[in-house]
């Protein structure tokens, strides 16, 4: 019985921090084939998409910083989180990052979110896991592409730090 204990509590977490975890993939954008030629991105070239990059969310965003570091921050008020971990891309096409979410309604805990990516030509093709493929990256570049969210260098600080004020935390 104890490991369903165990079970029962790892799924509780799991449930709680569903609503912290984001990005999540554009409701617009959702459901885009993904063409059978189609390659995957090597580690390389998606660190170098992401590393020292902010990617802007609806009400938020997040920090890669190139030594590793992940940083987030979304919401206000009782719906302010952050997130503070490390993000990695592997040769299967992934960008994943481990975050310990902190919000005024759940415990803090860690939550892995990964996206998958694909190209065909100079398109790119990005699903959060699991989920369905969508355009990332247009070719030529269009200004709702998910790509465009992508801005140079740690454009989250301020909302982090704010965030970490109003849930009452420590800056580091």
């Amino acid at each position: 019985m104890p490991n369903l204990k165990i079970a029962f509590a790892v799924a509780l977490i799991a449930l709680a921090l569903a609503s912290c975890e984001e990005p999540s993939a554009p409701p617009t954008m959702t459901g885009t084939p993904l063409p059978a030629q189609a390659t995957i991105p090597s580690a390389a070239v998606l660190r170098q998409l992401y590393a020292d990059k902010t990617w802007f969310w609806a009400d938020g965003g997040g920090y890669f910083d190139p030594t590793g570091g992940f940083h987030a921050a979304t919401g206000t008020g009782d719906k302010t989180n952050y997130a503070t971990g490390f993000w990695w891309t592997t040769d299967q096409g992934a960008l994943c990052f481990d975050a310990t979410w902190h919000s005024k309604k759940t415990a803090a805990g860690s939550a892995i979110t990964c996206f998958d990516h694909r190209r065909d030509g100079n398109v790119w093709y990005q699903r959060k896991e699991p989920g369905p493929w969508y355009v990332f990256k247009s070719d030529p570049v269009k200004p709702e592409d998910e790509f465009e969210k992508l801005k140079p260098g740690n454009q989250i600080e301020a909302l982090l730090q704010k965030a970490r004020t109003t849930l009452g935390m420590p800056s580091s």
